[in-house]
């Protein structure tokens, strides 16, 4: 089902206030039931007094319901952009609702009149039921407009400053996350570095270690290499010494 659109005869005001529409809409609210009650104390009194007053009451209503529905329009435009996709959709239902109350409040008027026509209990039966069905949306219509402020914070002056803080808050984070990344970066570089030069230097110790390993080695085979010379001299010395 479509949005209902509700052309009105002259553009919005934008000399209108914003936070008018909590004034304009308890009235639309508490109207209905004040009609309800002299309706139910008309069917006992049936005072004509009474009836011309319902008339005045519901002419007023209907002008409740517009002025609720404009001043409803200034202070969503004036919160939109502030809102989450919830709170745009919760909105967008609350819009809706308020287009179709404008539209059902002409049908109490009208079955007001056929009941002068139609002088029947189910006339007045009918009449009363589609007027309780219009209160019951406008008590619900009431408790979602509710919600959008405190549920969803639509125009509330601390929301707006705590979106701003943080917001705030946000951009220091994102700060200090990119400053983290940045000294991570350097510190993964500096243990690389660090790594390459412990690597270095341990291929250099391994290779004087074999270094000194095999200077070590040729001194000790040189060394028994000379013993030997000189044992072998000493030896044929001895021989020569016994045959004289």
């Amino acid at each position: 089902m479509n949005l209902p659109t509700l052309p009105l005869p002259i553009p919005i005001s934008e000399a209108i206030p914003v936070l008018s529409h909590p004034a304009a809409v308890h009235f639309a609210v508490v109207l209905p039931l004040v009609i309800l009650i002299l309706e139910l104390i008309n069917l006992i009194t049936k005072r004509k007094s009474l009836t011309i007053t319902v008339y005045m009451l519901f002419v007023m209503l209907v002008g409740f319901f517009l002025a609720a529905f404009v001043t409803g329009a200034v202070d969503a435009k004036a919160g939109w952009q502030l809102l989450n996709g919830d709170a745009m959709a919760a909105l967008k239902e609350h819009k809706k609702i308020a287009v179709y109350l404008i539209y059902l409040s002409a049908l109490p008027i009208l079955l007001k009149l056929l009941t002068l026509v139609v002088k029947k209990p189910w006339a007045k039966i009918v009449y009363l039921l589609s007027f309780v069905g219009i209160i019951a949306l406008t008590m619900y219509q009431a408790k979602e407009g509710g919600e959008l402020v405190y549920k969803h914070g639509v125009n509330v002056e601390a929301k707006v400053e705590l979106d701003d803080k943080l917001e705030q808050l946000q951009d220091e984070l994102d700060d200090l996350e990119e400053s983290y990344d940045e000294q991570i970066e350097a510190l993964e570089k500096q243990i690389s570095d660090m790594n390459v030069t412990a690597t270095e230097t341990s291929t250099t110790a391994v290779a004087v270690e074999k270094r000194v390993n095999a200077e070590a080695i040729t001194e000790v085979v040189e060394t028994n290499a000379t013993v030997v010379k000189i044992d072998v001299n000493s030896t044929k010395s001895s021989e020569v010494n016994s045959s004289k």
